[in-house]
C-alpha cells in the first residue's frame, strides 16, 4: 500500500514485509510474478507493463499458493519467488533452536573438563552446483552462527559426500542447499541429523507421541511457527573443511577384482563426473561420459529423454552397460549392452543376491512396495528381509538398527552399509561392476536369467 503521501515518489509495502519499496521495484516484482503480488491491493497498478504481461498477471490472480515449502524429504521452492536467503535462514534457525533444546544452557553444571564454555551444536553446511545455491547457503550459515552454532562449511559438494562429512566430523546436524529433483530455477534445503541420518517428514502412521524427541522435518516446520530467541549472545565459530579427499579415499575399496568393461555414464553433476574419472584412471575399465542437460529426469523411466540418450550412447560405444546418475548423485538407473532399460526392481534383486550370497544371516532392508518381489531372492540367498519403509529417514534408521548389508526398492536409491548407511550412485556402480565381473555373461543375460 502507498505510504508517505508527502513524498513525491510513491512507495509501496509488499504483503508480509515491513520495508517500503519504490514504484520501479513494485513494477519489476509484478513483471516477475512475485507471489506476494497476488495479495497486494495495488496489483492493478501495472504502469507501462506489456499487455501480455498484464494478461498473465490477471490469469494468475486466483492461483493457490503452496501452503508449505516442505516436501517429504526436504524443502523446495522457486528461488527468490518462494525461497529466499532470509527464509532459508529462518529454517536454519529453527533447526538450531531444536539442537539447543537437546543441550540447553540453563542448569548445566560446569566441570573442569567442560570449562566455562558449553558445547555448541555443530552443523555442517554445503551446497550443490546450482547458481542460486551460494546465496542460499550464505543465509543458512549466517543464521546458524547467529544462533550460536559452530558452522563447518564444506562448500561445493555432492549429497553422498555431504552425508559422509556430517558423520566423519561427528556433527550434530547438517544442511545441504540443493534443488535436486526440481526445475533448474528452484532451490531447496535437505537436512540430516547425527551420523548423516537424513531427516524426512514423519510417516503418516506414526503419531506425535511416538516420534517425540526424534528430529524430523515436522518438528522443524512446527518450530518455524513458534517465537524463539537466541540461545546465546555469542556468535558461533566458523571453519571450513575439505571433504572430497577423505570421501573419495573411502570409495576406492569398492572397485576391485574387476574385469575389462566399457561403461557409458550419463550424469549432469560435474563433481560426480570428476570423481568417476579419477577412479577409472587406475581401473582396467573404460569410462565414456555422456552429456545430459540440467533438467528434472526419471532414471527409472525407459521413455525418459536422458535414458534414451544413454541407450544410444551404449550402442554407439558398444559399451557393456550404461548408468544414468541423477542430480543428487544417489538415484540411478541402468541399461544393458543392448540399450535396454533394466528395472530398479531387478537391480535390487541382483544386488541383494550379490551381497547376501555366502553371508548367511545378513539382512536386507527393502522398501515396502517391493517386499513381496524381493523376498524370494533374499530367502534363497540365505539372508533376512526387513521392512525399510518408504522415507529415506526410515531406511537409514532401519539399516543402522538392523545392521543391514543392503537396502533399496523401486525408488532407484540403493543403500549400503558403510561407516553410516549411505545411498551413493558411485558405490552402486562399483557393486554392479563387481556383479558383472563374476562371469563373462553380459548384463542382459544376468538381468533376465
Amino acid at each position: 500500500m502507498p505510504v508517505g503521501v508527502e513524498l513525491q515518489e510513491k512507495l509501496y509495502i509488499c504483503p508480509g514485509e515491513t520495508r517500503p519499496i519504490s514504484r520501479s521495484v513494485h513494477l519489476s516484482r509484478l513483471a516477475a510474478f512475485f507471489p506476494a503480488c497476488r495479495e497486494c491491493p495495488f496489483r492493478c497498478d501495472t504502469g507501462q507493463l506489456a499487455s501480455s504481461t498484464v494478461e498473465r498477471l490477471q490469469s494468475t490472480e486466483h492461483r493457490v499458493e503452496r501452503q508449505s515449502l516442505f516436501t517429504p524429504e526436504g524443502v523446495r521452492g522457486a528461488y527468490i519467488n518462494e525461497l529466499t536467503r532470509s527464509k532459508a535462514g529462518q529454517m536454519a534457525a529453527a533447526l538450531a533452536r531444536l539442537l539447543w533444546q537437546e543441550s540447553p544452557l540453563i542448569g548445566r553444571a560446569e566441570t573442569a573438563q567442560q570449562g566455562h564454555r558449553p558445547r555448541r551444536p555443530s552443523v555442517v553446511v554445503g551446497h550443490d552446483e546450482r547458481p542460486s545455491s551460494p546465496d542460499i547457503v550464505t543465509g543458512v550459515a549466517t543464521s546458524l552462527r547467529r544462533m550460536g552454532c559452530q558452522v563447518i562449511d564444506i562448500s561445493l559438494t555432492t549429497k553422498p559426500c555431504f552425508w559422509f562429512s556430517v558423520d566423519h566430523l561427528d556433527a550434530d546436524a547438517g544442511i545441504f542447499v540443493t534443488g535436486a529433483g526440481s526445475p533448474p530455477s528452484w532451490t531447496g534445503l535437505d537436512f540430516c541429523g547425527r551420523q548423516g541420518t537424513p531427516l524426512s517428514q514423519r510417516p503418516a502412521r506414526m503419531t506425535c507421541c511416538e516420534s517425540a524427541g526424534e528430529l524430523d522435518l515436522n518438528r522443524i516446520e512446527d518450530q518455524l511457527r513458534q517465537p524463539f530467541s537466541r540461545s546465546t549472545r555469542h556468535a558461533g565459530p566458523y571453519r571450513t573443511f575439505q571433504a572430497a579427499v577423505p570421501y573419495e579415499a573411502g570409495l576406492w575399496k569398492h572397485f576391485h577384482a574387476l574385469r575389462r568393461l566399457t561403461i557409458a555414464c550419463a550424469c549432469s553433476n560435474r563433481l560426480t563426473r570428476r570423481t568417476l574419472e579419477r577412479i577409472f584412471e587406475t581401473l582396467p575399465c573404460e569410462l565414456h561420459l555422456v552429456d545430459v542437460p540440467h533438467r528434472v529426469r526419471d532414471p527409472l523411466d525407459s521413455n525418459d529423454a536422458d535414458v534414451e540418450r544413454l541407450s544410444q550412447a551404449v550402442q554407439r560405444q558398444q559399451a557393456d552397460l550404461g548408468v544414468l546418475i541423477d542430480e543428487d548423485s544417489q538415484r540411478c538407473g541402468f541399461v544393458d549392452e543392448r540399450g535396454q532399460h533394466v528395472s530398479s526392481e531387478r537391480m535390487t534383486q541382483l544386488l541383494c543376491q550379490l551381497m547376501l550370497t555366502g553371508h548367511p544371516g545378513e539382512t536386507a532392508a527393502i522398501e515396502t512396495s517391493l517386499i513381496h518381489s524381493v523376498y524370494p531372492v533374499v530367502e534363497q540367498s540365505g539372508g533376512k528381509l526387513v521392512n525399510g519403509g518408504e522415507m529415506m529417514a526410515e531406511m537409514s534408521h532401519t539399516m543402522r538398527d538392523q545392521n543391514a548389508t543392503i537396502g533399496g526398492g523401486d525408488s532407484g536409491y540403493l543403500w549400503f552399509r558403510e561407516a553410516c548407511p549411505t545411498s551413493d550412485a558411485v558405490i552402486t556402480l562399483a557393486h554392479v561392476l563387481g556383479l558383472l565381473s563374476r562371469s563373462d555373461a553380459p548384463l542382459s543375460e544376468v538381468a533376465h536369467n
